[in-house]
């Protein structure tokens, strides 16, 4: 994974398999506190079940039939659905998280287990909501359809990016926040009879891509500050009821803490019980700025209340205008626990997205005692200048409820606050808003550590114990070749320096500039010049305490982000912080401050006793004589592309593309012109990152590959056209590869143009999927070999570093014939994760020497909001972790 910053890297090698130990939560007192629990819907329990909401549907805990894990399931009892009603409602059961929001984004699916025990066939949509879909954004709501037989069970996958990719069953999403989750519902659509569906062991599966969670720090910010009051009911003050359009409902006047409230019965003689304010003309709130109306309510009562809430901006059609709840209406809810009282706050501008600020993770947030309530249906945004009336009303109730509102007002925005990120970063580049020992406070402080580094330049030794490469000086000598290489000896893989000693591979990943840079919010027209400067993140750019004048010396380092892969802008001007601070640190410009920083990091990297110095170096360091390195390519150009589905970094490259060879050849070219093929401290050549190869979590992710690229036409697809030709030497004729597949393609031509299945595969779909991913990865990395032996043939091909949710076993067994050294990233707290580290299963039958290319521990005790991947507590338990994941 390309990293932002600096990540600690020790790509170990592994002797014949993983042999790392599981990590000693005594010891090493990881706190699962660092990131954000993931909090699971409970089947099991009441109290879950009491949160729930129904509409045309029942829910109820069940204890013999569909129960598949513990002892109880929940059965959701469906009403049917006229065709005159299939616009007007669906019948649902909806859950929602006991406190805070899930927090799923390290996740990248679910799984449920889905019994019908009806006689016929059950049709059923699950939907995924965050808070920004509860408020109606269809792009924050994520659907599937699914279908159980009658009298079956089956566990329905839902994948977190099923939208994104456009799989069968799968409508909008494109936006879920999978941090802030609000609500799961299970609903169908008519028309439709009655149906009944029991759910039961709920699992969250991990996810395939770079996903992160981290917990957001909170600062208890007390009550909502006040924009405008509409009304608290004290004497002498207009309540606006207007008791002429409320309807089954006794309202009164009663003391509260605050003074006076409205303490409002509604009773269940009416379907639509409501209050409705109004005032004698429309409330104007157009020149309020940034608001949302919100109401104190206390829920004096046992019972949980439902309850609904309408905002007019024109006359009420029973009155003779147009509202009606969903025209010139929005329409909302919210559930009152018992004996609670809070805030409960709606914006009359519905938000479509989110605020993107460009962080894995976001500053302190004011955290207040209120309850965003729920957009339901109606306009997305309201003529503030017009509201005419105010309505909160039950719907279909089945008893009497009792209600207190201590007020009406209009308050800050906070789900669009955006002060908190005013002024964020210190002209060191460090966060404002706390303080560690590290913390630089001054210039002078800087220069000081920087006399003390030019002192000692050139002064570190290599540790003891270590050969002229970094070997182990003490151990069994093996053949010197004057490079290093890999060799099994007594049924192990080792690494060779060259003077053939053992060496185990330790180093830093990314010793370079490129990732200490951070968007500023600018972008130009002319890039180049930096003319035409256009501010593209205003966010962004709030977030600077300082940034240099383009006059001032420290703004040579200022660059120039033509591609950012997500966040607040696309392309655009960024800074670094690092590369100014050492221009501080050494009293010089950039050159003699890279210079210096050059050799300062080649000693630290000796004293510190790594023996290589990671990959994506700067190229500075090729050719250095005092720590081994390794190098870097990556394979760019016009070639074609498949897509996974699941393209985290992008579509992989199409092999079969004979422009492929001459990108391969691009790449490898232009290492060698930066590189000596002679080079003994040159280690070997890593090539690409975390391609998309798919992974064995599922079916889809699996063989994605496969199935879309047999979805192409061979005229625009070689890989196509290779795996075509595959299929065609094998049966021959399309009818042999019908009867193989159970399909009824009409003939090779129709397959050739097309071939888009993406239903369950068979047994010899299977079969052939899988062979056909391992001459797509033969295919790959024998063309990247080949290309790389012919301009560096004295050094290593390390791989291309797979991902845990990156590499199938074909896609391994096809590189293990071309690399050298088989690497992969792993971010785990153990090398013994079933689930993160499953590459260990084949590890002995590839048969290969492999490193650890990527894995890490953070925390945020040093002004960071986000402890990356794996965390821990604080800088002294990420010391405690390191040891026990490099044991071999």
């Amino acid at each position: 994974m390309i990293k932002n910053k600096l990540s600690l890297v020790i790509p170990a090698i592994l002797l014949g398999v993983v042999g790392c130990q599981s990590t000693d939560t005594k010891n090493t007192a990881i706190d699962a506190s660092s990131n954000t629990a993931t909090s699971l819907p409970d089947f099991e329990t009441a109290s879950f079940l009491s949160n729930a909401q129904t509409s045309h549907a029942s829910a109820e805990l069940v204890s013999k039939s569909g129960v598949t894990a513990g002892k109880n399931a929940v059965q959701i009892n469906f009403e049917a659905v006229s065709e005159a009603n299939k616009f007007k409602y669906w019948p649902n059961a909806k859950f929602f998280p006991q406190g805070e929001p899930w927090n799923w984004n390290n996740k990248g699916s679910f799984k449920v287990d889905v019994t019908n025990p009806t006689d016929t066939e059950a049709y059923i949509i699950f939907k995924l909501v965050d808070n920004v879909g509860q408020m109606g954004a269809a792009t924050n709501q994520l659907n599937y359809a699914t279908q159980i037989p009658a009298g079956e069970t089956r566990t329905v996958e839902m994948l977190f990016n099923g939208g994104k990719r456009n799989l069968p069953g799968y409508w909008d999403g494109q936006n879920l926040n999978l941090r802030k989750l609000a609500e799961l519902q299970v609903f169908v659509q008519g028309p439709i009879d009655a149906q009944t569906v029991i759910l039961d062991n709920f699992e969250l599966i991990d996810a395939t891509g770079d996903f992160i969670s981290a917990e957001e720090k909170v600062i208890e910010a007390g009550s909502i500050p006040t924009l405008q009051m509409i009304t608290e009911f004290d004497d002498g003050e207009l309540s606006f009821v207007d008791t002429e359009r409320s309807v089954a409902t006794n309202i009164n006047k009663v003391k509260t803490q605050e003074g006076q409230g409205l303490h409002i019965k509604f009773t269940a003689t009416d379907d639509y019980p409501n209050v409705t304010f109004k005032a004698q003309e429309p409330w104007d709130w157009s020149v309020v700025d940034n608001f949302s109306l919100a109401f104190e309510i206390e829920n004096p009562t046992d019972d949980a209340v439902q309850m609904f809430l309408r905002v007019d901006q024109a006359e009420n059609k029973n009155w003779g205008g147009t509202a009606d709840g969903v025209k010139d209406s929005i329409s909302s809810y919210m559930t009152l626990q018992p004996h609670e009282k809070a805030t409960y706050y709606m914006p009359l501008s519905q938000l479509d997205g989110k605020i993107v600020s460009g962080m894995r993770s976001e500053p302190p947030k004011k955290s207040y005692n209120a309850q965003a309530i729920s957009y339901g249906w109606g306009e997305k945004s309201l003529d503030l200048s017009n509201i005419v009336s105010i309505q909160l009303y039950l719907q279909n109730p089945t008893k009497d409820a009792e209600i207190i509102v201590d007020s009406i007002r209009l308050i800050t925005n906070i789900d669009a606050d955006t002060s908190r990120y005013e002024g964020l970063v210190d002209k060191f580049g460090q966060f404002r808003g706390d303080d560690w020992n590290e913390k630089i406070k001054s210039v002078e402080e800087l220069r000081t550590q920087g006399q003390e580094e030019l002192a000692n330049i050139g002064k570190s030794q290599p540790m003891q114990g270590r050969c002229k490469f970094g070997g182990w000086a003490d151990g069994p000598r093996l053949k010197a070749t004057g490079h290093f290489r890999t060799e099994k000896t007594d049924g192990q893989w080792n690494l060779v320096d060259p003077e053939g000693c053992l060496f185990f591979m330790t180093g830093l990943d990314n010793i370079r500039m490129d990732d200490t840079v951070t968007i500023t919010g600018i972008d130009f027209t002319n890039p180049e010049k930096r003319e035409g400067a256009e501010l593209k993140s205003e966010l962004r750019r709030s977030m600077f305490e300082w940034l240099p004048e383009y006059s001032d010396p420290l703004a040579e380092s200022y660059d120039y982000a033509g591609y950012v892969h997500s966040g607040a802008v696309q392309k655009g001007e960024v800074f670094s912080f690092y590369r100014a601070n050492l221009m501080r640190k050494y009293d010089t410009n950039k050159e003699k401050a890279m210079k210096i920083w050059r050799e300062v990091t080649l000693d630290r990297m000796q004293e510190w006793g790594f023996t290589t110095l990671g990959n994506w170096i700067d190229p500075a360091f090729y050719g250095t004589t005092k720590v081994a390195y390794e190098a870097h390519g990556w394979i760019n150009g016009k070639h074609a592309r498949i897509s996974t589905g699941n393209d985290y970094w992008g579509p992989i490259h199409d092999p079969f593309d004979p422009e492929f060879k001459v990108s391969a050849r691009d790449m490898a070219e232009g290492l060698a012109k930066q590189l000596d093929k002679n080079d003994p401290w040159l280690v070997g050549i890593f090539v690409d990152n975390e391609i998309s190869w798919g992974n064995v979590l599922n079916e889809a992710n699996h063989f994605g590959l496969i199935i879309n690229a047999l979805s192409y036409n061979v005229k625009e697809s070689p890989a196509k056209a290779a795996f075509s030709s595959y299929l065609k030497g094998k049966y021959t004729t399309i009818k042999a590869l019908n009867n193989a597949w159970n399909t009824n393609v009409s003939s090779w031509k129709e397959f050739d143009t097309s071939f888009d299945h993406r239903e369950k595969l068979n047994k010899g779909m299977k079969n052939d999927y899988s062979a056909m991913l391992t001459l797509l990865s033969e295919k790959y990395f024998s063309t990247v070999d080949a290309e790389l032996n012919r301009v560096l043939p004295n050094h290593m091909y390390l791989g291309a570093r797979f991902a845990d949710w990156g590499v199938t076993p074909e896609i391994a067994a096809g590189a293990a014939k071309y690399v050298d050294v088989m690497s992969y990233n792993l971010y785990a707290n153990d090398l013994n994760n079933p689930k993160k580290a499953h590459f260990k299963k084949w590890l002995a039958k590839i048969d290969k020497p492999s490193v650890i290319g990527e894995f890490h521990f953070g925390s945020t005790d040093t002004g960071l909001f986000h402890g990356g991947i794996v965390s821990a507590s604080n800088q002294a338990n990420v010391l405690r972790c390191i040891p026990s994941t490099c044991k071999v």
